[in-house]
């Protein structure tokens, strides 16, 4: 399993370029890395997004420390 910020950085994307691509606020990327948790419709494009770039599909369950509503 790897964590959301290793997925991150192993798509080399800053915080910002992945709020961006994710559809998402910056705050809610913030947070998912730190834990906190998030609205699963955000996580879903967060891991969505991260799938995209990486050229391979992630589901949530795979991605932790990775905390929904």
């Amino acid at each position: 399993m790897s964590t959301l910020r290793d997925l991150r950085l192993q798509a080399h994307l800053s915080i910002a370029e992945l709020s961006r691509r994710a559809n998402v606020d910056r705050k809610t990327v913030e947070r998912a890395e730190d834990g906190q948790p998030v609205q699963d419709a955000k996580a879903y494009a967060i891991v969505e997004a991260l799938s995209n770039i990486l050229g391979k599909s992630i589901r949530l369950e795979e991605v932790e420390g990775l905390n929904i509503l």
